[in-house]
């Protein structure tokens, strides 16, 4: 269960409780598979490292074609950002 940030803080930017569940494996699971390909030694949990991406909106939640909060795309920063886009 996390405790922070809380499925009631990420609700709002994303929908229901299904869909922040939803997102936040999606995105874990991405998080966990670059630490696999890159050999990471991080034990910061995945789960935890996904709730806190979306609640700070440094990761975006895409739902029928269409963002829930629309992220900002710098032309440096764009590839980055871009990576951090949780579809569902």
């Amino acid at each position: 269960m996390l405790s922070d940030p809380n499925v009631k803080k990420i609700m709002p930017k994303v929908g229901n409780r299904y869909e922040v569940a939803l997102a936040i494996a999606k995105r874990a699971r991405e998080i966990a598979q670059k630490r696999y390909e890159e050999n990471d030694p991080d034990i910061k949990d995945p789960v935890d490292i996904a709730a806190t991406e979306i609640a700070e909106e440094k990761a975006f939640v895409k739902k029928d074609g269409k963002y829930v909060v629309e992220p900002v795309l710098d032309e440096d920063d764009s590839t980055e950002e871009e990576k951090n886009i949780v579809k569902e």
